[in-house]
C-alpha cells in the first residue's frame, strides 16, 4: 500500500505539496514501502522541509518533529518506570 501511495504522490510531484502533513506522513510510510527512489525522495523532502510558521505552526511542527524522530530512529516510548525506555 505504501508503494502505491508514494508512487501516486510522486507522480503528482513531491514539490507541489501544499499539505506538509501529507508529505511528513508519506515520508514515514517509506519504511513500509519497497526501498527505492520514491521512498528516498520523500525522506529527502522531509529533511529539507522548513520549520513551520504561522497560525498552524504548533500542530505542523509537532507532526514534522515526530516524523523526523521516527525516520531518524530516535522515537522512543518512556513508560514511566525509572530508566525504562522502549524503542
Amino acid at each position: 500500500m505504501s508503494d502505491r501511495i508514494q508512487g501516486f504522490l510522486a507522480g503528482e510531484g513531491i514539490d507541489r505539496f501544499a499539505d506538509r502533513d501529507t508529505l511528513a506522513a508519506t515520508a514515514v510510510a517509506g519504511f513500509a514501502a519497497t526501498p527505492g527512489p520514491n521512498a528516498k525522495a520523500f525522506l529527502r523532502a522531509l529533511w529539507d522541509m522548513p520549520v513551520p510558521t504561522g497560525e498552524q505552526r504548533y500542530v505542523d511542527g509537532m507532526l514534522q518533529l515526530l516524523s523526523l524522530m521516527h525516520c531518524s530512529g530516535h522515537f522512543r516510548v518512556i513508560d514511566g518506570r525509572e530508566g525504562a525506555v522502549r524503542g
